[in-house]
Formats: structure tokens, C-alpha cells, sequence
């Protein structure tokens, strides 16, 4: 691949202008996430691996990660029962900054509405609703596991 740009119809404005890898069928934490994009939460200093799911209704974070950013927000936030592969979860809605790491082009800070749920014991997941909705992506497979690409860019 010859740069991180996307462009659509050889435009002078790149359809989105950021990319990075991201891992095909990856074990994270007992679990197998499809696409894996590495992504930073609320302005905690570590990355986080997150399985990208156009599928998910709502993006969730759950677990010891989940218990961190409660102590952060406190108890605000609208209660939803969301229903999962995994059975019912409830959490709090909360709006949260989520930079999705880029190795070319800039990283992207995305304000996305999240779920914490201490009880998800599944991995984070950025949904579609609040979160992929709110920016321009793409997925390149490459020509294997370790070429594929994650395009990304603000929607507007």
C-alpha cells in the first residue's frame, strides 16, 4: 500500500485520510474478535484492543476496564439493558472520547456514545450506533492477515 489516504475517483480530498492495521480473527482475553482496531478510552494512557462491529447496536465496555472509567464518570449517565450474544447487560450510557490509533495519517478522536457495563465480560466493542455513525471508515483486506487496513476519517 502505497499511502494512508483514501481516495474515491482519483477526488483532490481524500476520502479519509488516516489508516492503520487491524488484526483478522484475533484472541483477546479468551475471546475472538474478527476485526481488532486499536483504539485509546477516555484519555487513559494504554491502548485498548476493541473488536469493530457494524453488526453491535451500541459500542460496550465492560469488565475491570468498565470499573476504572466508573470511578472516573461516577453514576450519571442513562441506564440501558442491552441484549448480547452473551445474555442481558445493564449499563450506563455515557458520552466518552475514543481515539482510534492510527499508524498513518493522524489518530482520531471520536466522541461516542458507550455503554459501561461492568458485567459484559466480553471484549470492547465500538457499535454502530453513537460511535461508527459518527465517522467515515473502510475496511481493505489486502492480500492477507497482516495487510489488511483500517481506513478512518471524520463524517463531516
Amino acid at each position: 500500500m502505497a499511502s494512508g489516504t483514501m481516495r474515491l475517483d482519483e477526488a483532490a480530498q481524500p476520502w479519509a485520510d488516516s489508516s492503520a492495521r487491524y488484526r483478522v480473527a484475533t484472541e483477546h482475553e479468551g475471546t475472538l474478535l474478527t476485526v481488532a482496531v486499536r483504539c485509546r478510552i477516555a484519555g487513559l494512557p494504554f491502548e485498548s484492543q476493541a473488536l469493530l462491529d457494524t453488526g453491535a447496536a451500541w459500542s460496550i465496555i465492560g469488565g475491570d476496564l468498565a470499573e476504572l472509567l466508573q470511578a472516573q464518570l461516577g453514576a450519571s449517565g442513562q441506564t440501558m439493558i442491552l441484549s448480547t450474544r452473551l445474555g442481558r447487560i445493564r449499563g450506563a450510557l455515557h458520552d466518552l472520547d475514543v481515539v482510534l490509533v492510527a499508524e498513518r495519517g493522524e489518530s482520531l478522536a471520536v466522541s461516542g456514545s458507550i455503554l459501561i457495563a461492568p458485567g459484559w465480560i466480553g471484549p470492547v466493542v465500538l457499535g454502530y450506533r453513537g460511535f461508527l455513525e459518527r465517522l467515515r471508515f473502510a475496511l481493505d483486506p489486502g492480500c492477507g492477515p497482516d495487510d489488511a487496513w483500517f481506513f478512518f476519517s471524520s463524517a463531516g
